[in-house]
């Protein structure tokens, strides 16, 4: 909702920590270097593409800083939204697959659209 190189800065109003700080090498289990790893993908990319290649560079725990950085690109308007449509379309559809994450998005958005009326 808010420029994203501040991203770092606006949620150390609400939770302490090093979040603007870069996040550098692997990513290991613990939960804050997802979202320090995250955070920076955001802060340093203009396009959903560049977002997702940027976190599986970092390496080690890549999807859950994938999984938390493009939600969070996803709902920003500095930032390109071109994944290709093959990596949709190709993701397996049980019970929390495609059409979950879809509606899951959705319902996203329309929290983000309420927050920001």
């Amino acid at each position: 909702m808010g420029a994203k190189h501040k991203l770092g800065e606006f949620l150390k109003g609400y939770v302490s920590g090093e979040w603007s700080k870069p996040w550098e090498g692997k990513v290991k289990s613990k939960g804050w270097m997802s979202v320090r790893a995250a955070i920076t993908a955001v802060m340093r990319n203009d396009s959903m593409s560049e977002l997702l290649q940027d976190c599986i560079a970092f390496t080690g725990d890549v999807d859950t800083v994938a999984a938390i950085a493009l939600a969070a690109g996803s709902c920003s308007k500095e930032i390109t939204q071109d994944i290709p449509n093959h990596l949709v379309t190709g993701l397996e559809n049980g019970a929390y697959g495609r059409d979950y994450l879809i509606d899951l998005d959705k319902q996203l958005m329309n929290l983000v659209n309420k927050k920001m009326s």
